[in-house]
C-alpha cells in the first residue's frame, strides 16, 4: 500500500515539475520573444526574411511568396514593382518545411491580405524521410510552442556583448551575382513515375491550402528552374495535387526554353538556384502570368 502511495505522489511530483517547467518556458518565451517584440535583429539567419515579413505595415504584400531558399531567388520584388507596380514580398527561410510555412501563414494572414500566394514547390518535394520529418515537425511544434527554444542562441546580443549581424535585403529577396554554371545536360525526362511525400508533408500541405481557401486566397504552385532540385518525378506529383485541388501550377523547369534560361550564365552554383539573370526571366514570366490572372493595383504612382 505505502508503496503504491510513493508511486502516486512521485508521478504527481513529475507532473507539476513539468507543468511549472513549462509555465516558466512559456512566460520567458512571452517575455524575450523577438518577434512579438518586434526585434528582426534578434533571430537566427535563417528565420530573418519571415521575421521581417511580419514587422511590414499592413495590407503592403499583393503578392506573397513563401517557400525555401528556391522561393527566395525566384521572384525578385524589385522587378516586380518596378516593370509592374506589383507589391510583393519573398517570406523565406533556408530549408524551410511545410509545417514552418503553415505556422508562418497563420501568422502573417491575420495582417496581410495579399490577392495571390505563390507556394514555391521545393517546399513540398524535398528530399525528406520517415525518420526525419517526424523529428524536424517536433522541434518546430516545441519551438512555436516555446520561442525562447529557437532563439536561445541570440543571448549575447540580447544582453549587448555583440552587436546583432546586420540584416541587409529588398523585402525576403537576395541577389546572386555570381555566375557558377551548370553543364546543361537535360534532367527533366518525361515518365509516369511520381514523388513520394511523407505522411506529415501531406497534412501540413493541406493544412496550408485550407488555410488560404478559408482566407480566401488563391495560391499557385510554383517549381523555381532547378537542376538539381526538380526532376519529372516530382513535376507529376506536384501536378496531381494541383489538378485533384484546383489550383494552378507553373513549372518553369518545363519553360526553360519558353524563358530564355541560360544555364551557362543563370544560375550561381551549377544549376541549384538560378541567380539575378535568371530571376529577372523568371519575375518577368510571373508579371504576364499575374497581370492576366489577378486584379492587381499599379503601385508605381503611390
Amino acid at each position: 500500500m505505502q508503496d503504491s502511495k510513493r508511486k502516486i505522489f512521485r508521478w504527481i511530483e513529475i507532473f507539476a515539475f513539468l507543468l511549472v517547467f513549462a509555465a516558466t518556458l512559456k512566460i520567458v518565451s512571452y517575455i524575450t520573444d523577438p518577434v512579438r517584440n518586434d526585434q528582426p535583429e534578434l533571430v537566427v539567419a535563417r528565420d530573418k526574411a519571415t521575421v521581417a515579413a511580419l514587422a511590414e505595415d499592413s495590407d503592403t504584400m499583393d503578392v506573397m511568396v513563401v517557400g525555401d531558399s528556391e522561393a527566395m531567388v525566384m521572384v525578385s520584388p524589385t522587378v516586380l514593382m518596378d516593370e509592374a507596380g506589383i507589391q510583393s514580398y519573398n517570406c523565406n527561410q533556408l530549408g524551410q518545411r511545410l509545417s514552418e510555412t503553415y505556422f508562418f501563414l497563420d501568422k502573417i494572414l491575420k495582417k496581410q491580405h495579399p490577392k495571390v500566394i505563390i507556394l514555391e514547390t521545393n517546399v513540398i518535394t524535398h528530399e525528406t524521410s520517415i525518420k526525419t520529418e517526424p523529428h524536424l515537425t517536433f522541434n518546430i511544434l516545441t519551438q512555436e510552442a516555446f520561442p525562447i527554444l529557437r532563439y536561445h542562441s541570440m543571448w549575447r546580443e540580447r544582453f549587448g556583448l555583440v552587436e546583432p549581424e546586420e540584416y541587409t535585403h529588398y523585402k525576403g529577396y537576395e541577389d546572386i551575382y555570381v555566375v557558377d554554371p551548370y553543364d546543361g545536360a537535360p534532367y527533366m525526362f518525361e515518365t509516369e513515375e511520381k514523388q513520394w511525400l511523407d505522411p506529415i508533408t501531406m497534412h501540413y500541405l493541406n493544412k496550408v491550402i485550407d488555410l488560404c481557401k478559408d482566407k480566401n486566397i488563391p495560391v499557385v504552385l510554383v517549381s523555381a528552374p532547378s537542376a538539381v532540385n526538380m526532376d519529372y518525378p516530382r513535376h507529376n506529383t506536384i501536378q496531381e495535387y494541383a489538378d485533384e485541388h484546383g489550383l494552378d501550377y507553373i513549372d518553369f523547369n518545363l519553360l526553360t526554353d519558353e524563358i530564355g534560361l541560360d544555364w551557362s550564365n543563370d544560375t550561381g552554383d551549377k544549376g541549384d538556384h538560378i541567380n539575378k539573370y535568371g530571376t529577372e526571366k523568371t519575375s518577368r514570366y510571373l508579371i504576364k502570368y499575374l497581370k492576366e490572372k489577378y486584379d492587381l493595383p499599379d503601385h508605381r504612382e503611390d
